[in-house]
């Protein structure tokens, strides 16, 4: 057997594509019309190869590393900087081998880390190519490496060019090898060659105008031929001839579509589903060959099941011909009882009446004699309702038993109408009623409210988060017309949508999701917050609606809190914001949490005491803020912790006593309001430790006093480790602290 080529070397010409040369073997070879790559002939290569080795060691950090991770973060803006400094070449479109990337047919990274980490998982899966504009955003290398690893993991069938497509990622583009079709043809006889000689001479003489439009993937398949075939040129409308049976040619053809055929494919079958580009390769060839195609073609149609058979005329052959394609002419070589048979499915398939039967023949163009031939026997047919050739339907079938329907009308430039009559309209009352209706309810359309949601069906598909960014800045402009006319119900409905939105896409593509955040947080400007407050004020109601606000918006409306808490001069107007926040601590607690820390010691001070009241899991967050050099904010955050009354909010207070400074006295006194088994917990803890009790002994002291006076037990351990103090005569804190210690043990 002949060597196999190799992806890209030879492959079989295309309807409408350039020359090909025939190889060494036999096999066509093209010439040119491959995608034009643009090289590195004014790149430095030394840039490209450290750009190359940089976003190879990005995809090792991402394939060790989460994708939030700093050293992913780190590692794709250097590979950014580095894109951005390749010379030359606005876009690098690199071919991929096994071993290396090529470049203008210069290798990079063999043997090094760009084979280990890229090479090899590109080839793995199977891209052939792969093209980075040097505009591509460190979002574009992030979600590249990241959708590399993934299909080397294999945990999914989807390719690599999918998945970028998926993420929105337009600056990278990944081309998929494709399983390669060999057809093999072997030594065509004589005549076949000279008719592909002559037809290939007529074409020459009419040159095609316009760019290359492949019927089908150029690379895709391969046609092998006997070197003694003479064949400098080859076109899929040659290989219609060569191939000279209707039936092979479309399985061929199914062949190049399927990218994993199972087995054999039988003519028949395949010619159902390959009819309509069988009859437009016929149709390309000259006019006399191409009636001599046709009429295979049309044998090949009558020689399929009946059943099948009149399948294929109602999908494809039928509206082919009302259409003016060319499916139809193949109806020409039927013989006259099968042609006027098959017309007569028209009135199932348009539910017409039988002028459109004599439109159908006028697209035939049919000599006057046989015209009169055919309607005759349509005439017959349509009377008398019996088939007029053996194998047709017997089962009663009758044109009254079809009923009729209206079809759907082309009106571009040119078309007539004169056909319209052959059909059916009837309105009647019902149908007029309907049509006002509809008047009614175009008119009757919110259109802010249909906006919001086409846009947030946009959003909902669109993976890239620019795309989606232009989309949610209109929306919000919708959203501040349903604020400014108080449709306060409407406002939270959609809110709530792209808040649901948001969730549902936070795993999957959270850019998109935090742009939906953000774009809500937005829509909280001052005024819009300022007023929202006043209508909390006024009364119940208002309470109400403020209250369906918060649950559609969610942590988003932390923002415009946040903005009215740092503005000084709106104390006085703002007085019921704390307890409205507090009330929500739990809904608000998340989006807060992103401003603590970078606002006022007034505003550090009201969030700390919202997480207080959000419970448990916000206890680190709030401890961070016991280091501040604000006073009132240090006492809110140890009153926080003492609200939450976890075990861990409870150790952090304690490490703050064991600290000592000027706060701890404060959280001494936080310490007391938990609940008794955290504090007795952190008690003993405490007055275990021999070199807190010996650096801060009047703590010690306060401490043993306080358990003294609220009876609290299970210190006796550590109470007879205190006594051993009494000793130090030299350091008279300490002897209190065992005095003490004794007292309470023996009490």
């Amino acid at each position: 057997m002949p060597p196999q080529p190799t992806t890209g070397d030879y492959k079989i010409g295309t309807a409408g594509s350039k020359n090909a040369t025939r190889g060494a073997n036999g096999v066509v070879r093209p010439a040119s019309g491959a995608p034009e790559v643009v090289g590195a002939h004014h790149a430095g290569l030394a840039t490209i190869d450290e750009f190359l080795r940089l976003l190879a060691r990005a995809v090792r950090q991402f394939h060790t590393y989460p994708a939030t991770s700093p050293l992913c973060t780190d590692a794709v803006t250097v590979c950014h900087k580095a894109l951005a400094a390749v010379d030359g070449a606005d876009r690098l479109a690199f071919r991929v081998t096994p071993q290396e990337l090529l470049i203008d047919e210069t290798g990079f990274g063999g043997g090094t880390i760009v084979e280990h980490e890229l090479v090899r998982r590109l080839h793995k899966a199977r891209v052939a190519g792969l093209d980075i504009d040097r505009a591509a955003t460190p979002r574009d290398l992030s979600r590249l490496c990241t959708d590399v690893i993934r299909c080397d993991d294999h945990r999914d069938e989807t390719t690599l060019a999918e998945l970028l497509a998926e993420h929105g990622v337009e600056s990278v583009t990944a081309r998929m090898a494709r399983r390669p079709e060999v057809l093999d043809l072997g030594l065509p006889p004589a005549p076949l060659r000279d008719l592909v000689d002559r037809d290939q001479q007529r074409r020459s003489a009419t040159p095609a105008s316009g760019p290359v439009d492949y019927l089908y993937p150029p690379e895709k398949g391969w046609v092998r031929l006997d070197p003694a075939a003479s064949f400098d040129t080859v076109s899929l409308v040659d290989l219609a001839i060569l191939v000279n049976d209707p039936g092979d040619m479309a399985a061929m053809l199914l062949r190049l579509t399927d990218d994993d055929p199972a087995g054999a494919i039988p003519g028949e079958l395949a010619l159902e589903q390959k009819f309509a580009d069988v009859a437009m390769l016929f149709s390309a060839l000259d006019g006399h060959l191409a009636r001599v195609m046709f009429r295979k073609l049309a044998h090949a149609v009558l020689a399929i099941d009946s059943d099948r058979r009149t399948a294929l005329l109602r999908r494809t052959i039928l509206p082919g011909l009302l259409d003016g394609r060319a499916h139809g002419a193949v109806l020409r070589d039927f013989p006259d009882p099968d042609l006027a048979e098959s017309l007569c499915l028209l009135l199932e398939l348009e539910t017409a009446a039988p002028e459109v039967v004599a439109t159908a023949l006028n697209r035939l163009d049919l000599d006057a004699d046989r015209r009169q031939t055919v309607a005759s026997l349509v005439d017959e047919r349509l009377r008398t309702g019996k088939p007029l050739t053996a194998g047709a339907e017997t089962s009663g079938q009758s044109v009254e038993r079809f009923a009729r329907r209206l079809v759907r009308v082309d009106a571009t430039p040119g078309k007539s109408f004169a056909e319209f009559a052959a059909f059916d309209l009837s309105i009647d009352a019902h149908t007029a009623a309907t049509i006002v209706d509809v008047r009614g309810a175009i008119a009757a359309t919110d259109t802010t409210l249909a906006q919001l949601d086409c846009l947030w069906r946009l959003v909902r598909l669109e993976p890239n988060p620019g795309a989606v960014t232009a989309f949610l800045r209109r929306a919000l402009e919708l959203l501040g017309e349903l604020d400014g006319a108080a449709r306060w119900d409407d406002l939270g409905r959609v809110a709530g949508k792209y808040r649901h939105l948001a969730q549902e896409l936070r795993d999957a593509r959270p850019d998109v999701a935090d742009a939906i955040d953000a774009a809500l947080g937005r829509h909280w400007t001052m005024s819009r917050t300022l007023a929202l407050l006043a209508l909390h004020d006024r009364d119940a109601e208002g309470r109400a609606i403020v209250r369906r606000l918060l649950d559609a918006f969610g942590p988003s409306l932390a923002h415009g809190f946040v903005a009215l808490l740092d503005d000084a001069s709106l104390q006085s107007q703002t007085r019921s914001l704390a307890p409205l926040m507090c009330d929500s601590a739990a809904l608000l607690a998340p989006g807060l949490l992103t401003h603590l820390g970078g606002r006022g010691p007034l505003v550090a001070c009201a969030i700390v005491r919202v997480l207080g009241f959000a419970g448990a899991g916000y206890e680190v967050a709030i401890s961070e803020q016991l280091t501040s050099r604000d006073e009132p904010t240090v006492r809110a955050a140890l009153r926080a912790l003492a609200r939450i009354g976890s075990a861990r909010a409870a150790a952090l207070v304690a490490v703050q006593i064991r600290n000592g400074g000027p706060s701890a006295r404060a959280a001494e006194e936080a310490l007391w309001h938990f609940p008794p088994a955290h504090t007795t917990l952190q008690i003993r803890d405490l007055l275990s430790r021999h070199d807190f009790v010996v650096q801060h002994p009047e703590i010690a002291v306060r401490l043993i006093d306080r358990a003294s006076m609220s009876g609290m037990g299970d210190l006796g351990g550590v109470l007879a480790d205190l006594e051993g103090l009494r000793f130090r005569v030299w350091n008279p804190e300490l002897v209190r602290v065992a005095m003490k210690a004794r007292g309470l043990r023996t009490r």
